[in-house]
Formats: C-alpha cells, sequence, structure tokens
C-alpha cells in the first residue's frame, strides 16, 4: 500500500469531515500538499481546462487523464481522486482506465453514472442504467492490481431521479464492492445526505453542498459525510489573477507596480524544491 492511498483510506474511515483541495495541475496541486491538505481532488472540468483548454465536453480521452494524473503526482506526495468520467467506455474499458490510473499514483477512481458525452442538442442525457453502472464497478472493483486504491461510485441521481429510485441505485453501487460514494449532487442539501447515510454505510464525498450543510461539521461526520468538495473556485481565482496580470502588463503597468501581487522569493523556491535539488547536488555531484 502506498502512503497515498493509506491517507486516502485513513480519511474515509476516520470520524470527521476533511475538506479536499480542488486542484487543476501539479503546481496547485504541490501548493496544497505544503499547506498540508490530505485530499487533492482533480475534476474534469478545469482538468480539461488546465491541461488541454478544451470546455467540459468529455473532449479529453483517458491517457490525457492519465498523463495529467501522473504528472501531478511526480510533484506532489498528495492522495489524489480524480474524475475518470465515466470509465471512457464499456465496463471493459473500465478495467483499462483503472489500471492506468493505479499506474500513475491516483489513490481514488470516480466513475460517475452520467451519459457521456453529452448528446447534440440534447441538455441533459440522463443517467446509463443501474445494470450498467453496477457492470461498471464492478469492473473496476476487479481490474484494480493494487487493492488498496479505492473506487468511488460518483453518482448524480438525486437529481435525476425519484428520492427512491435514487436511493435504490446507491445500494445497488454500494453492493458492487466500490468502497465510496460520491455525491454529485444533493438538490434537497441535508435531507439528501441524511437520507444516503441511511440507505449505505460507505464513506460519501460531497460536492458542493448548501452552506447550511457544508458549514454544519458535525452534522457531515455524523451523516458519513468524509470529504468534503468545494467545486472549483481555486482554478477560477488563479485564472482572474493571471489575466489581470497580464492586462496590466499589456496596458503598460510598470513591472514594479505588480511587486505586491508576486510570490516572495521563499515561497517560489520551497514550491519547485530549490533546497532538496542542492541537496542532491552536494549528495551525489561529483
Amino acid at each position: 500500500m502506498s502512503r497515498t492511498r493509506e491517507r486516502f483510506r485513513a480519511v474515509l474511515s476516520g470520524p470527521t469531515c476533511v475538506l479536499a483541495a480542488n486542484i487543476f495541475d501539479p503546481l496547485s496541486a504541490r501548493l496544497a500538499d505544503m499547506l498540508g491538505y490530505q485530499v487533492c481532488v482533480l475534476s474534469g472540468s478545469v482538468g480539461k481546462a488546465s491541461n488541454l483548454g478544451v470546455p467540459d465536453s468529455v473532449l479529453a480521452n483517458m491517457s490525457d487523464v492519465v498523463d495529467h494524473c501522473r504528472r501531478i503526482t511526480r510533484m506532489a506526495e498528495v492522495s489524489l481522486m480524480v474524475d475518470a468520467e465515466d470509465g471512457f467506455g464499456n465496463a471493459v474499458n473500465v478495467r483499462r482506465t483503472v489500471q492506468e490510473m493505479e499506474a500513475a499514483g491516483v489513490a481514488g477512481i470516480e466513475i460517475e453514472d452520467n451519459v457521456v458525452p453529452k448528446q447534440f442538442h440534447v441538455q441533459n442525457p440522463g443517467l446509463v442504467s443501474t445494470e450498467e453502472q453496477v457492470g461498471k464497478l464492478r469492473a473496476a472493483v476487479a481490474a484494480r492490481t493494487d487493492p488498496s486504491t479505492v473506487i468511488v461510485a460518483r453518482t448524480s441521481a438525486l437529481s435525476e431521479c425519484s428520492l427512491d429510485e435514487a436511493l435504490a441505485r446507491i445500494r445497488a453501487y454500494a453492493s458492487t464492492g466500490a468502497e465510496a460514494l460520491m455525491l454529485a449532487t444533493v438538490p434537497r442539501g441535508r435531507a439528501d445526505i441524511a437520507a444516503v447515510h441511511q440507505a449505505t454505510s460507505l464513506p460519501l464525498c460531497v460536492l458542493n453542498p448548501p452552506a447550511e450543510a457544508r458549514t454544519d461539521a458535525a452534522f457531515l461526520a455524523a451523516n458519513g459525510v468524509r470529504i468534503l468538495m468545494l467545486g472549483n473556485p481555486l482554478y477560477a481565482i488563479a485564472v482572474q489573477a493571471m489575466y489581470e496580470a497580464l492586462k496590466r502588463l499589456h496596458e503598460g503597468t510598470a513591472l514594479e507596480d505588480l511587486k505586491a501581487l508576486q510570490a516572495p522569493p521563499e515561497l517560489l523556491r520551497a514550491v519547485n524544491r530549490s533546497a532538496e535539488l542542492s541537496q542532491w547536488q552536494q549528495e551525489y555531484l561529483r
């Protein structure tokens, strides 16, 4: 078991809810690692935008995402959970997706039940059948070469189905050997989270619940939520900061006037591990 997967499992089995860092590239993952975040999450939307410059319309393939994950885990020793879309195909495709992501150092692999790719002129194509998703999750579990890798069943059923049907799906997903459940939507907020916790003993990962739920640490912990995600504000903040800096320089702002916005040299050296490289030079260069 790798240290990052061990740490990820410790979060899932722990008694409290942990805030994940929704990172988007190796640099943001390194910063999160330096700050002591226990879990980093790479979502599909910002992963595609930062790595390929494309929108979240599944214009990325499995190899694109695997390469992105490999660069992240190489730069930062983070417990990385990644949005693996629908597994990039059917249940047989899921097998290779899991094995490639494992080899890239991913700790948790999300397999979603949305229909992808989105259909032309179809606003919301809905969900795959319960049977198809169960097959994908079972294939994902069986495909692991490292049993410490966590397969995360990701579902949007709470916003796509009646509550009874959504809970039936969730129970079916929990029977596959998946070891965590990600709720991509909780339209009824606390009520949805509580209902899912009653339906399954799996640890929950919840994406951007309403403020009245996400700020109630006791409620989240008591209802099985172990990982809380706040969407992708970090990506939006970084884009805005870079845009403003480039805009001001283009308009003639003096470099000296941007000094207060720049990271100090000591932070930059910590990010790129200058001290570590110097130590290696001293130790091994002859």
